[in-house]
């Protein structure tokens, strides 16, 4: 009998022992988290979305408590989700509501913070219910052990939003069947679904894998589900998007097609910068095996090996594969744009440690280690975990550049050329502050500025240092900065868009002794900028 079914009827404060593991990881997870959020206090720097993302969500919040029920009017939906204007990117709301209410109660990335939190919980709590504790609170620790899955909860950005509720969608569809597989049980499941399509687009991928396996495990008797399913979550989406009420058929084509419907975004994979739309196919494939921890990757190889012939048996553990397989896939289609590490499939991580955490019970319980102690296996495994968040620490707070001991680290994968640093969580506080100091009150010159509206605007906003001394920050542009009046610039290491680095390398001195660094290659860096001909000053 299942671990599962054995506790269906479990008491409240049985059930709260059992699943004691997860739940303090999870608490770890989020206190760490949120321990390491602010850039002035060892955390990251401000990305390039998080302004973006942020002041949306700012926006609606605002307009709902000044509008009242009239936020709903057609004229205010028009206003509050300006999506008509084909400039402006279409979002979906859900996760910026959740960022803009975080941002008014305390700040965004907390929102983010809980969620990874809650997040390994869930994780955790299902393979528990599944495998038993010991599997249950290794997938758990599956989850917050992956440096970039750290480093994204920290970030007021989609990307750990949607990798929480995707999970949740695909799991709570498992749970539907197993609670009684009653047609209004698969109805909250897909008001799961719904909240995930809300949050961003990439909901609408758990589709596919959910279908596949209704119709697999239920044959003909799936039609309820399914259809009970697809209507609670497409009513969930319609319901919670205002913007959807104005043309339903129109605005949710334009929706979809957003996804690749925009200007492409260059990606620098083995040495070459690509299209996002024309990246290699095997670039997902590579990045998130290069991306796990190798004890994490050997582990999870291991419970798919220990499950090879249980597929049929145990139907919600092949939903969990194949949903990760099919992600992996979607994004390996030629023409879909795929870009920026591994954040569009982040949600592939938490779907892997399901099967660390099998592959941990696996090998704990193996034959072959009956003369060893049970206590002793368990703390062994539990060290080997351990040193499985020696990049989290080695890497911090830039984990976004984590590669794994397969390529050699950060130091190997720049020489494979692989990207260095993608989204300016390098450009640090500590490096402003000396930017400033350099700058003889002059403005400091800043690129990439991959987003010209906001990124260099909101990292001058939000740095203290920049603040305190009203030294503005300007993103560099070709053709325009090489006359202004600087003094010195900072620099992060995206190697896809090299023109800024490269014209201020050239026409700078790199200050070393302020250069941010792991394993020997540079991230951010301050540069003092030679007086240029062409400006005024330029006898001296």
């Amino acid at each position: 009998m299942s671990p599962r079914k054995q506790n269906a009827g479990e008491a409240p404060l049985g059930v709260f022992r059992r699943h004691l593991g997860p739940i303090l990881i999870a608490l770890f997870a989020a206190a760490a988290t949120i321990t390491t959020l602010l850039p002035e206090i060892n955390g990251p720097g401000l990305t390039c979305d998080e302004p973006y993302h942020v002041v949306q969500g700012q926006r609606l919040v605002t307009a709902l408590g000044e509008q009242g029920i009239a936020f709903f009017a057609p004229a205010n939906i028009r206003e509050n989700f300006p999506w008509d204007n084909v400039d402006a990117p279409v979002q979906a709301p859900l996760g910026q509501w959740i960022l803009g209410m975080a941002q008014c109660i305390i700040a965004a990335r907390f929102a983010p913070a809980i969620a990874f939190g809650l997040l390994a919980l869930l994780v955790g709590s299902w393979t528990l219910r599944r495998e038993g504790r010991l599997a249950g609170t290794v997938a758990a620790a599956g989850v917050v052990l992956v440096p970039r899955m750290f480093a994204h909860a920290h970030f007021a950005a989609l990307d750990m939003l949607t990798a929480l509720f995707f999970v949740a969608a695909v799991f709570a569809v498992s749970e539907a069947g197993n609670r009684g597989g009653r047609w209004w049980h698969f109805a909250l499941a897909g008001v799961v679904w719904g909240l995930a399509m809300l949050v961003r687009l990439h909901g609408v991928l758990a589709a596919a894998p959910v279908i596949v396996w209704l119709v697999w495990r239920w044959r003909r008797q799936a039609i309820v589900p399914l259809v009970a399913w697809l209507t609670a979550g497409t009513a969930t989406l319609f319901a919670g998007w205002p913007w959807l009420w104005l043309a339903p058929v129109t605005n949710l084509r334009q929706y979809v097609a957003s996804g690749a419907d925009r200007d492409p975004v260059n990606v620098f994979y083995f040495g070459q910068v690509w299209a996002d739309c024309k990246t290699p196919w095997h670039y997902p494939w590579v990045m998130f095996f290069l991306a796990l921890p190798l004890g994490l990757l050997a582990l999870g190889l291991l419970g798919v090996w220990a499950k090879r012939r249980c597929w049929r048996d145990e139907p919600d553990l092949t939903l969990a594969a194949g949903t990760l397989l099919f992600v992996l896939l979607v994004f390996s289609v030629p023409g879909t744009p795929v870009y920026d590490g591994v954040r569009l499939f982040l949600m592939a991580f938490p779907l892997w440690a399901v099967w660390v955490g099998i592959g941990a019970k696996w090998m704990v319980e193996h034959p072959a280690l009956a003369a060893v102690p049970h206590r002793l296996r368990v703390l062994l495994l539990a060290l080997f975990l351990l040193l499985q968040g020696t990049g989290t620490v080695i890497y911090h707070p830039c984990q976004l550049s984590h590669y794994n001991l397969l390529v050699g680290g950060l130091w190997g994968a720049e020489r494979l050329g692989f990207e260095v640093s993608y989204w300016g969580d390098a450009v640090n506080e500590p490096l402003l502050e000396q930017a400033v100091a350099r700058s003889e009150g002059k403005p400091v010159l800043f690129g990439p500025n991959l987003a010209p509206l906001w990124q260099a605007a909101s990292i001058e906003a939000l740095s203290p240092a920049l603040s305190r001394s009203e030294v503005s920050l300007e993103g560099w542009r070709a053709g325009e900065s090489d006359s202004g009046d600087y003094r010195c610039a900072v620099i992060y290491h995206r190697r896809a868009d090299p023109a800024a680095g490269d014209w201020i390398l050239a026409n700078g001195r790199v200050m070393e002794e302020h250069t941010y660094a792991i394993q020997g290659v540079w991230l951010a860096r301050l540069v003092e900028l030679r007086v240029s001909p062409r400006r005024p000053d330029a006898e001296h």
